[in-house]
This record gives structure tokens, C-alpha cells and sequence, in this order.
């Protein structure tokens, strides 16, 4: 095996990175993958940064400020690879995608807000498309032998079948919302919580039907 490049990356001093928070990374289906960093500046401010890297030149990073102003939780690349969502440790959510289909420039004019709530887990509703791979055809020559096309039901749907977009994500308490994107442009969201405590989400109402305090 022959050593093809060597990437060196520029040095930051010691003091500007901030270990302690943990970093988010996604792989997309173009070969894209997507980082995040938090450096400190000279007065203390943290800076958190969404890095997007071309595989195929590795050497070529895209950075661009995120405007998150708690931590970065999550990563997801929709199905295209085209669009990703960011989401932080105060339930913000934002949503990117290409500008003018260029992996170097990047854009976010719509997103979902939890308000105080770190997010935990976050994903992309189901577009309905599914390929799977034939084995006993990985070597063939034809992209069309290799995979098919599955039956699969998108997450939801608009009239005629076709599939709505949006994404879902969950809270560190358990807030599971759901946000949809309307053909008008607009963002729809809804907020369930997976407690069935009557306080989830405001003062505490003690005492409850059917429950216990030790």
C-alpha cells in the first residue's frame, strides 16, 4: 500500500480549543462529511464553527459560523446529501443546504426552536426512498444490478402520495417535536412530550392521580 497525500492541518494554540465539550460529526451519501469545532478567541468568546469536507479532497474545507450559541448535539444529512440539520444544547435547530448546489457554500434560512431544552437525538423524516443491495451482484458493471428500488412509506404524506418534508428530534426531557416543511416555504412545528408527568413543562402540580411521592 503506497502512502497517496498527507493532509496538515493549521495549529491553533493549546488555549483556543475547549476539550470538554464533545463534537458532532455526520457522513452524507455524497461523500460529504460534516464537523464541528468550538474555539476560544483571545477574549473568551467561544466561536462554533460547522466544517464541511469533500472526501475526494480532503485538503478543501468548507467552514462556515454556525450561530448556535450553546454546543452542538447533533448532525444529520438528509437522504440527498444536500441538506443538513444542526441542533444545539438550547433546542435550536437550524437547516442547511447548498447555495446554487455548491458544496462550498452553505446557507440556513429555516429551522425549529425547543427553547431551553438540550437536543439528544435528531433525524430526518422518511422520504420513501429505499435502495438495497443485491450481493450476489456487487460486481456487476451496471449500477442497476447492483441495487433496487424497495416499497417503502414515507414518514407522511402530502395529497397524491407524495412524500412531506421535515425532521424530528427529541429532548433531553423528553420533548419529542416534529417540524414540517410546507410547499409555501414555511416551517410547521409540533411539540409532544414522551412524560406522562402533568409538569413537564411548566410548574409542578403535586399531587397527581394514580401517582406516588417517596
Amino acid at each position: 500500500m503506497d502512502l497517496a497525500y498527507v493532509c496538515e492541518w493549521e495549529k491553533w494554540p493549546k488555549s483556543t480549543h475547549c476539550p470538554s465539550v464533545p463534537l458532532a460529526c455526520a457522513w452524507s451519501c455524497r461523500n460529504l462529511i460534516a464537523f464541528t469545532t468550538d474555539l476560544r478567541s483571545d477574549d473568551q468568546d467561544l466561536t462554533r464553527t460547522i466544517h464541511i469536507l469533500d472526501t475526494e479532497h480532503p485538503w478543501d474545507v468548507h467552514s462556515v459560523s454556525s450561530q448556535h450559541h450553546e454546543a452542538i448535539t447533533c448532525l444529520e444529512w438528509d437522504q440527498s446529501g444536500s441538506r443538513l440539520l444542526s441542533a444545539d444544547a438550547d433546542g435550536q435547530i437550524k437547516c442547511w443546504s447548498m447555495a446554487d448546489h455548491l458544496a462550498n457554500s452553505w446557507e440556513s434560512c429555516l429551522g425549529s426552536m425547543v427553547e431551553g431544552d438540550p437536543i439528544v437525538a435528531l433525524s430526518w423524516l422518511h422520504n420513501g426512498v429505499k435502495l438495497a443491495l443485491h450481493v450476489e451482484k456487487s460486481g456487476a458493471s451496471s449500477f442497476g444490478e447492483k441495487f433496487s428500488r424497495v416499497k417503502f412509506s414515507p414518514s407522511l404524506t402530502l395529497f397524491g402520495g407524495k412524500p412531506m418534508e421535515g425532521w424530528i428530534a427529541v429532548t433531553v426531557s423528553g420533548l419529542v417535536t416534529v417540524s414540517l416543511l410546507k410547499p409555501s416555504g414555511q416551517v410547521l412545528t409540533s411539540t409532544e412530550s414522551l412524560c406522562l408527568l402533568p409538569w413537564w413543562r411548566g410548574t409542578p402540580s403535586w399531587p397527581c392521580p394514580g401517582c406516588t411521592m417517596v
